[in-house]
């Protein structure tokens, strides 16, 4: 139960794009669960790409809401200028996952970063690759990463990213609310929008600019957006950011 963005390329206002973000850790939809609190304060990080576009590299993460730490701001004001893959996350934490700072996304492995927005049931029955080192305090978000990872990196698979991601979902042999999820090897950008249950507020949009993507859990509303703009990402489906000009895939499955 979290928020997701991420961006490709140069949107315009970025950095406004990304301090509007910091607000949903406060006002971000929920879903209509009766007891559920408002809000998504149970730590938060970003990640970027490297400057040779080659893989992720953390820019920070912590413990507490976004909306009430200074290093949100001071992580944004230290990138001179956009990198060209970020990723942003606002976590609430799923019920019997602890509150830690190991559990706070993004999460890293190889030259990849992931991000994940809903509850994976039995996660640890997921198969991956071994050698795959745990970081988390047993967190599902990272034990579905693993298991999406060990698809992806399968050079046996004679398949594209997306036709191995599409493999990996459809295999998935465990219960969840919602495998949103947004992902990067610091050259293409990749989210997953695929849930069972409450559609809503397992949303996420895409918002096209001259120079570059918005990818988010929830439209952005900035003064220099237009509403209408925003699309919003079916459910079941796969989108992909790649190249300059930059190509949108989306892939339905």
């Amino acid at each position: 139960m979290c928020r997701l963005l991420s961006t490709y390329g140069k949107p315009e206002e970025w950095s406004k794009i990304i301090i509007e973000f910091q607000k949903q850790a406060n006002t971000g939809e929920i879903p209509p669960i009766t007891g559920i609190e408002p809000g998504h304060k149970d730590g938060w990080g970003m990640t970027r790409s490297n400057i040779d576009k080659l893989g992720m590299e953390t820019v920070g993460n912590y413990l507490g809401s976004a909306m009430e730490a200074d290093e949100y701001k001071q992580n944004i004001d230290s990138l001179s200028t956009p990198p060209h893959i970020f990723m942003c996350h606002l976590r609430k934490a799923t019920p019997g996952i602890p509150i830690s700072l190991a559990n706070a996304h993004p999460f890293h492995q190889e030259n990849w970063a992931f991000s994940h927005n809903g509850t994976v049931y039995n996660s640890n029955e997921l198969k991956s690759d071994s050698s795959f080192r745990f970081t988390s305090d047993n967190s599902d978000s990272e034990h579905y990463f693993h298991y999406l990872l060990s698809y992806i990196l399968n050079e046996n698979l004679q398949q594209t990213f997306p036709e191995k991601i599409i493999e990996a979902l459809l295999n998935i042999s465990v219960s969840f609310t919602s495998l949103n999820s947004m992902f990067s090897n610091g050259s293409e950008l990749f989210a997953i929008r695929y849930c069972t249950k409450y559609e809503d507020y397992y949303s996420l949009s895409y918002y096209e600019t001259k120079n570059g993507i918005v990818i988010s859990s929830e439209p952005i509303n900035i003064p220099e957006f237009e509403t209408n703009l925003w699309k919003e990402i079916p459910n079941r489906s796969i989108i992909r950011v790649s190249g300059y000009p930059l190509e949108v895939q989306i892939f339905q499955f």
